[in-house]
């Protein structure tokens, strides 16, 4: 009985940590926009990679953040942009191949964008393009709102300095029962992720090599 009495406890406390993740993630999204900094200047622009096809057509999650971070770097923000995000299966465009390319026909010159095209999720992104904005003092982070905290903690985690976050749009989907999918599993994705982190900060002290270490991460 003290067993069943502790499972069940357990049980209630992951339920009520999850519930507060799930709240604050929609929370975060749903009132980002009122304290985002109106004129952010940085160093560089940081645009993160959705959904993409195996054509190479990108998903209305990944063009809306490309077009936010276009018109940041256009009104000055930066003077580089970073697409980052790989392809939906192997030997297929990548995404920061395909986000770069409707940056150009927005009017960013090619000397002014920088891509990585192989990261498979959100700290993939920030360590495959750590090279990128390492020495950024400043990065605005692109991407959709209930996305933009764990995108923060991911680059946060992989040494990224100031960090201004700027949102393409709050949610996702065409009407809320689509919006609150993502958000119920963007809250998964929090314990998920830090769960993969510490697994990923523990294979440092393991044999293996580069390439599988930084699989953990996806």
């Amino acid at each position: 009985m003290a067993l069943l009495r502790f499972i069940r406890r357990l049980i209630a406390g992951f339920a009520c940590l999850y519930l507060l993740t799930l709240a604050f993630v929609f929370g975060f999204a749903a009132l980002q926009p009122l304290w985002e900094p109106i004129d952010p200047k940085a160093d560089l622009i940081v645009v993160l990679g959705g959904g993409i096809s195996g054509d190479g057509t990108l998903h209305r999650s990944t063009s809306v953040r490309v077009d936010r971070g276009v018109q940041l770097f256009l009104d000055g923000a930066a003077d580089k942009i970073l697409f980052t995000g790989g392809s939906a299966f192997t030997g297929t465009p990548s995404n920061g191949a395909q986000m770069a390319l409707r940056a150009l026909a927005q009017g960013v010159p090619q000397s002014a964008i920088l891509t990585e095209e192989y990261s498979q999720s959100t700290l993939q992104n920030a360590l495959f393009s750590r090279a990128d904005w390492a020495n950024a003092n400043h990065i605005i982070l692109v991407t959709e709102g209930f996305h933009l905290p764990r995108s923060w903690a991911s680059f946060k985690v992989m040494g990224a300095g100031k960090i201004a976050l700027v949102h393409a749009r709050k949610f996702r989907g065409d009407n809320i029962a689509g919006g609150m999918r993502m958000v119920i599993r963007e809250s998964l994705a929090y314990w998920f992720n830090a769960t993969r982190f510490i697994v990923w900060k523990a294979s440092s002290l393991t044999p293996m090599s580069q390439t599988d270490r930084d699989a953990l991460l996806y």
